[in-house]
């Protein structure tokens, strides 16, 4: 079974004929498949036209459609989510609702998906948008490169192909679809690639703004923290602990030197300077005082990270129709 995800916010022109074209792409392979439409809270008629493909009987030989109603718009991490939490099948492939990722390139991802790979990622290669989209995603894809150690060019296509087992179980947070390739491969999992279609949008509004490039900045730093301390977060504060109560015992060292040795010998120093006077002294115990509290901020890190948080609670599914 194949099971294609597809996360829908106010695409109400939009989803009659992406349905149709998936359709007829996976009528042709004679394997049995099921589209999952996760409608986001959208406000438009994006749900009433999915409804009405069961109404109307569309449904195509070997496939059926499933509609997830989310109870109100979470984004599009979330949305995803919800639909890897009903899947049934072993093989899953994701693409955005706005018709740009092209439904023709599924097969491509189906057979590239052999036993050298768990995950491919399509590449939008000759991409169909503004230079205000391409610019910032071409920077974040390097970034994600290199502090990721991943070849992926594009980590912000959607259209992609999983084994089941890879996705099972995945933790994201806010704007985290886009590096679910990184994530997988931190976890062993082997990332393909290969080229695909983008076509430029004709119908509905981008949901794409500066606030969302922001966002996905953002998450990107965080990942590469995650991935080199969310094991062991505690290791993270105790090694700047060490660097504080180190600052902390050479200013008390030098507040010393100054006390006992440089007044005797230097004419800058015809005063002797009380030790507990010194600014050195009051700044090496502040020093130490935050070195202190960073061990401890690193012992509750260790002892949250073992309650994690299940992203299960990041969405509510309101109705499903199939």
């Amino acid at each position: 079974m194949i099971s294609i995800v597809i996360p829908v916010y106010n695409e109400e022109d939009n989803v009659l004929p992406l349905y149709h074209s998936i359709s007829n792409t996976m009528s042709k392979r004679n394997h049995p498949y099921e589209i999952i439409f996760v409608d986001d809270g959208s406000l438009d008629k994006t749900l009433l036209n999915l409804k009405s493909i069961l109404s109307n009987g569309y449904e195509k030989n070997n496939g059926t459609l499933r509609i997830l109603e989310l109870q109100r718009n979470y984004g599009q991490t979330p949305a995803l989510l919800a639909g890897f939490a009903k899947v049934t099948g072993d093989i899953i492939v994701t693409l955005d609702g706005d018709l740009q990722n092209d439904p023709k390139d599924i097969p491509k991802l189906l057979d590239a998906l052999t036993n050298e790979y768990d995950v491919i990622c399509g590449w939008r290669k000759n991409r169909q948008d503004n230079s205000l989209k391409k610019i910032p995603s071409k920077f974040n894809n390097f970034l994600n490169r290199r502090f990721n150690n991943l070849s992926v060019h594009d980590s912000g296509c959607t259209l992609r192909s999983y084994r089941r087992e890879a996705i099972d179980g995945l933790q994201l947070f806010a704007e985290g679809h886009r590096y679910i390739p990184a994530i997988l491969s931190k976890k062993g999992y082997r990332i393909g690639e290969i080229e695909t279609n983008h076509k430029p949008r004709t119908m509905g509004k981008t949901k794409y703004c500066f606030r969302r490039l922001f966002r996905g900045f953002n998450d990107l730093l965080t990942l590469r923290a995650m991935n080199k301390w969310g094991t062991k977060p505690g290791h993270l504060f105790n090694l700047w602990a060490v660097v504080f109560i180190s600052l902390s015992f050479l200013s008390g060292i030098w507040a010393l030197f100054e006390q006992v040795l440089f007044y005797r010998f230097w004419k800058y120093y015809l005063e002797p300077v009380t030790f507990l006077s010194n600014p050195l002294v009051t700044m090496g115990l502040i020093l130490f005082l935050f070195g202190i509290l960073l061990i401890f901020i690193g012992f509750l890190a260790e002892l949250f990270y073992r309650k994690t948080t299940d992203t299960k609670n990041s969405f509510s599914i309101k109705k499903e129709w199939n």
